[in-house]
């Protein structure tokens, strides 16, 4: 699944919008760091999903600049993007990284329901506490055949910073947790089937 199709698409549903204003809200919001997309990856996935149909593209003209051509993202385009999110949030693609799950809670407002944004960071809870089990582990293997001090410092600090990372999705996975079942916070989530 294409973090760059679930980038777009997840705009689109919020409003209509072309080319450029899509490529400006990457680089404004620092996108293209965080994601890893490249702008002309943006152009190209505009063109993949109106050809599959699942965006239509038309011209218009906003005053005196000239006509540029907004999309809007079609039902079939809203069913597959509501697949890639669930992708994304069930991490159901073994090649996905660990930020692409935070890139899709982005995208969760109306579009799954609370009780798939509980699973959702259910799972990705579970998947960073058997990372931190794993990296604890190949460390004191590592600790245990070799000294102690030809252990470079600066894999001690980046393991350590690695954890506090670890500890700090976490903390936010559980007060995500905690405020999605607040009721005032039921509007945030679509309809339980």
């Amino acid at each position: 699944m294409s973090r760059v199709n679930l980038i777009v698409l997840g705009l689109l549903m919020e409003q209509p919008m072309h080319g450029y204003k899509i490529v400006s809200f990457f680089e404004k919001r620092g996108l293209v760091f965080w994601t890893k997309v490249k702008i002309a990856s943006v152009y190209k996935a505009l063109q993949r999903l109106e050809k599959k149909g699942y965006i239509v593209g038309e011209m218009k003209q906003e005053e005196h600049n000239p006509p540029k051509k907004v999309f809007t993202i079609t039902e079939d385009g809203h069913q597959h993007f509501l697949k890639i999110l669930r992708n994304f949030l069930f991490q159901e693609d073994v090649q996905a990284s660990p930020m692409d799950f935070w890139h899709a809670v982005r995208f969760v407002k109306n579009n799954i329901t609370r009780s798939e944004f509980i699973r959702a960071l259910s799972i990705h809870e579970q998947k960073i506490r058997e990372l931190m089990a794993s990296i604890l582990e190949k460390r004191q293997k590592v600790m245990q055949k070799e000294d102690a001090s030809t252990f470079p410092f600066y894999v001690e600090i980046m393991m350590n910073k690695m954890n506090e990372i670890m500890k700090v999705q976490l903390q936010t996975i559980s007060e995500l947790q905690e405020n999605a079942v607040l009721p005032e916070n039921l509007k945030d989530f679509s309809e339980e089937v």
